[in-house]
């Protein structure tokens, strides 16, 4: 049986899991293969999932999560529900953000607010960070476009909370070694470390932004 994070306090799924809430209606922007959604998410939330790769998206139906999946880019998209007078209890986008050009992602920001009748939640990595190869793949969306800073949210009214302790998961950080057993003490460290950088999002590798509507 496989270990379920979203149930164990202070780790990032946990994290998560908290912040949906109880939602009818869900636009998962940049869903990816849907496995995030299908350990923090439950069937009976009417999920509709974006994304602009054709792998993850077949992928993404086969965790039996998703009402309805959409090909193409998260701004495209978005215009098209908000003409379609689409909104959605929360819209969610964790992890994508930063795959885009700031520009693209500052209209995104806007586009949400249309969106979301009640709660908006991202998640990205704090500034610019590489994309570590192992993620890379195949998909040429991958790669990382933009950075966002912790006061790019809060300007927008967004409350921002820290995940990763820096020293760990910084692209240089003690996780991203090929050394297991250093890589396990550190994954203990920032799991110790987790409730002090939530509410010091300075000290985390990524920040956690949600806005009620």
């Amino acid at each position: 049986m496989l270990l379920n994070l979203s149930k164990i306090p202070f780790t990032y799924m946990w994290y998560l899991r908290r912040f949906c809430g109880s939602p009818k209606t869900v636009l998962d922007l940049g869903c990816g293969d849907g496995e995030l959604m299908r350990t923090i998410g439950e069937k009976r939330w009417k999920i509709i999932g974006v994304d602009i790769y054709d792998k993850s998206l077949k992928d993404a139906e086969k965790t039996g999560m998703y009402k309805r999946l959409v090909k193409g880019d998260l701004v495209t998209v978005c215009k098209k529900l908000i003409k379609q007078k689409r909104v959605f209890d929360l819209v969610f986008c964790s992890q994508a953000i930063e795959h885009i050009t700031k520009k693209e992602g500052e209209e995104i920001l806007k586009l949400v607010e249309k969106l979301a009748k009640g709660r908006i939640y991202f998640g990205t990595p704090r500034g610019f960070m590489i994309q570590p190869e192992v993620f890379l793949g195949d998909n040429p969306y991958q790669h990382h476009q933009s950075g966002w800073s912790l006061e790019d949210f809060k300007t927008r009214d967004y409350k921002v909370y820290g995940v990763g302790f820096m020293p760990i998961w910084s692209e240089r950080g003690l996780a991203r070694g090929s050394n297991k057993l250093v890589s396990l003490i550190a994954g203990a460290i920032s799991y110790i470390m987790s409730p002090i950088v939530y509410f010091l999002p300075s000290l985390g590798a990524g920040m956690m932004a949600v806005k009620d509507k």
